[in-house]
């Protein structure tokens, strides 16, 4: 029994040194029990937000305040060019009405009717013929100037009478439909139209050609409302009115402005 009873205590000391002997060499100890509250350090170890998701939430945010200020910007810049191609086309319908005025005046300078070789004044005889004529041309001459005056409509259903079949206009040969032509276009450009002689017209009649030269002075005032434009100042018209016909028609017209008003 005693053999027995030593191996069995021998046995029992070495297996508890083995197994302290196993915990010392692994370095292994018990976990702790769990618990439902978090410690300190396990909240200070809490990984905060990371720099891209940062990065990409505030260019979404910024991505959405472009789309919505895009579409103003978008509207201001085509508003802008909008207003920058008018501006460029009323300038351009301005270059090309002062062009268009000088070209006239520059005509206007440049062609002036003949006047009869010899005035009638100075011959010995006059051609009985003369006094009628140059009554009879200062009437269509202040006719003439009225019926420019008058609206639209009325100016062009007058003008016809006034001038026989070719008429050279403004150093121009041109046909009753030609002259027509340019008569809408003056009228479509200026109006409103007020002209007025200062005085009796000047009056050179000339036997053999049976015409007769008129020289008005007169006040003028163009008004376009649609463009903003106005023009005003003296001018002197120039017609050649013919009597080959029995009746007194312009054959030739011309004008020069002498002065313009403020």
């Amino acid at each position: 029994m005693r053999p027995v009873l030593l191996l069995t205590l021998l046995l029992s000391s070495a297996c508890a040194t083995g197994v302290a002997l196993a915990q010392q060499g692994s370095n292994w100890i018990d976990p702790p029990a769990k618990s439902d509250k978090p410690s300190a350090g396990s909240e200070r170890a809490k990984p905060a937000a990371k720099p891209a998701e940062r990065a990409e939430t505030e260019a979404a945010s910024g991505s959405r305040r472009s789309m919505a200020v895009a579409p103003a910007r978008r509207q201001a810049r085509r508003h802008d060019r909008s207003h920058a191609a008018e501006s460029r086309r009323t300038r351009r319908a301005e270059r090309r009405e002062r062009a268009r005025e000088l070209s006239s005046a520059r005509t206007a300078r440049s062609y002036r009717p003949a006047l009869p070789a010899t005035a009638p004044v100075a011959r010995a005889e006059p051609d009985p013929r003369f006094s009628d004529w140059a009554v009879a041309a200062q009437r269509l001459s202040l006719d003439y100037l009225a019926s420019v005056s008058a609206p639209n409509g009325a100016m062009l259903a007058a003008a016809p009478r006034f001038y026989d079949k070719r008429v050279v206009f403004y150093g121009r040969p041109l046909s009753v439909g030609g002259l027509m032509a340019e008569k809408q276009r003056f009228a479509q450009r200026w109006p409103e139209r007020r002209y007025e002689a200062q005085g009796a017209p000047q009056v050179a009649c000339d036997g053999p050609s049976a015409t007769c030269v008129v020289r008005t002075i007169h006040d003028f005032t163009a008004i376009s409302p649609a463009r903003g434009a106005r023009s005003r100042g003296v001018a002197e018209l120039i017609l050649t009115v013919s009597f080959a016909s029995g009746r007194p028609v312009i054959v030739s017209e011309t004008s020069r402005v002498l002065s313009r008003g403020a």
